[in-house]
């Protein structure tokens, strides 16, 4: 399981990746931006093999000053796009940051699943845990689904939690809804909400799990122009209520059954 910890510049990356290593493997400084590439390290837990790519932190694009911050920045974008996992590591001291929000999106938007890493609790202690995590809900809209982890890295508080969390979510992104399933619990959402226009209304005639890694879903409907982003974000949220699917992105893809057209959304 390959697991990308991405986030701002001096949020605790390297720090991190030495702790799940358990030994020196990066250089940790003070100064922002000592890390400027992408680098894998494999380390094991409990007799199992993982692999941490640590990122080089990014900031505001226009505030990309040379070369080697432009390509380090393309470099943790396509390291989330090869990741299994994604972690987005912030300091849980600061106010959640544009860039964090665009690196979750981005994420999200290529269906990775994502831990939220709060780390650096431990500078923080009178921080109220629950009020943090609605702060997050709040800024991080559509991403309620999202695990959020509390981590001290210098400290090794919360690591072990943030592995098995990894485990978990990976573990999910690879799980099948069997058929019979699926298309229960998309008849039952179907009719207790179920869009229309112009005198038309959307009927799903069927569903079928097509892929794992992410969980894509294939609908076959009499009018796929009727299906819009919030159907299908309702549809998402009934899946997760009702199947192992609780924190992982899904996808769906809108066939139309008698033009035989697709559409992808989510």
């Amino acid at each position: 399981m390959r697991i990308a910890v991405v986030g701002q510049r001096n949020a605790g990356k390297s720090t991190l990746i030495n702790r799940l290593a358990g030994e020196e493997r990066m250089i940790v400084s003070e100064i922002p931006g000592t890390t400027r590439d992408a680098v894998d390290v494999r380390f094991e837990r409990e007799g199992k093999v993982f692999v941490a790519i640590d990122t080089a932190g990014l900031r505001k694009r226009s505030k990309l000053s040379d070369a080697i911050e432009f390509f380090s920045d393309a470099r943790s974008h396509k390291t989330i796009r090869r990741a299994d996992v994604v972690v987005l590591l912030f300091d849980v001291g600061r106010p959640l940051s544009s860039v964090d929000k665009k690196l979750a999106r981005y994420a999200l938007d290529r269906y990775k699943p994502l831990i939220l890493g709060a780390n650096k609790v431990d500078l923080v202690r009178h921080i109220e845990r629950s009020e943090f995590v609605q702060y997050l809900r709040d800024e991080l809209p559509g991403l309620a689904f999202v695990p959020i982890v509390f981590l001290a890295a210098t400290e090794g508080e919360g690591v072990s939690k943030l592995i098995a969390t990894a485990e978990r979510l990976f573990e999910q992104g690879q799980k099948r809804v069997s058929t019979g399933e699926l298309n229960r619990v998309l008849k039952d959402a179907s009719q207790a909400r179920s869009p229309s226009a112009e005198g038309s209304r959307v009927h799903i005639y069927y569903a079928t799990q097509a892929e794992s890694s992410p969980p894509t879903f294939v609908l076959f409907v009499n009018d796929s122009r009727l299906v819009g982003k919030d159907y299908l974000r309702y549809l998402e949220n009934r899946l997760r209520e009702l199947t192992e699917l609780a924190e992982v992105p899904i996808r769906f893809v809108v066939r139309d059954k008698r033009k035989d057209t697709v559409q992808e959304k989510r």
